[in-house]
């Protein structure tokens, strides 16, 4: 279950004097709250979703929202200086593009590793792999490398979907017969994207 809401937060507490109450008619002072909301999720602020200005008369006590005032006391509010959005309130944005940021990287850099493993293979490099029945995945783990061949065991189990291929990575899985490739067929594989990650420990 994913909580998810709306809260606000008090930004700021202040005063303002010689104002005439609509309510009471006193001429008095009124104090003034300044509440930020924002939207959450899991209680993590995202993003900011405006401002709420609450006014209280200190003679009747009655409060009102800035916008049933007349424009007298709004303009002396206007006059108060107001700080802007807290930073916190995008606290959970800035979560979500630091994560981005960092899936992007991090991709980024496997996909370099990838490119060199692939030009050198080692013995016991596991290679996802898109298997040619509908769509299934499989591996295939290196087990020996020659000057221009690359030998492999390709694991009994298919999956279907892609990022749940570490499931069936074990090592009971690999007991089908040995197959090879020339090194330009593992590369033109990889340029095909049959074979599409590889993980060496």
């Amino acid at each position: 279950m994913i909580f998810y809401g709306t809260n606000s937060s008090r930004l700021k507490d202040g005063q303002i004097n010689n104002v005439t109450c609509p309510n009471c008619e006193n001429q008095t002072s009124m104090t003034y709250s300044v509440f930020g909301k924002y939207a959450y999720i899991y209680w993590i602020p995202i993003f900011p979703l405006g401002k709420v200005n609450v006014l209280e008369c200190n003679s009747c006590k009655r409060t009102f929202k800035l916008k049933e005032l007349p424009e007298q006391i709004k303009h002396k509010f206007e006059l108060e200086k107001h700080r802007g959005i807290p930073i916190l309130h995008f606290s959970g944005l800035a979560i979500i593009v630091l994560a981005i940021a960092f899936f992007a990287y991090s991709g980024s850099k496997n996909k370099e590793l990838d490119a060199k493993y692939i030009q050198a293979p080692a013995i016991g490099d596991v290679y996802s792999v898109l298997s040619d029945t509908n769509g299934q995945y499989t591996t295939m783990k290196v087990t020996g490398v020659t000057n221009d061949s690359v030998f492999v065991v390709y694991n009994d189990y298919e999956i279907d979907k892609r990022s749940a291929i570490y499931k069936i990575d074990k090592k009971e899985n690999y007991t089908v017969y040995e197959s090879g490739y020339t090194k330009q067929e593992i590369l033109s594989l990889y340029a095909d994207k049959t074979i599409y990650e590889i993980d060496r420990e």
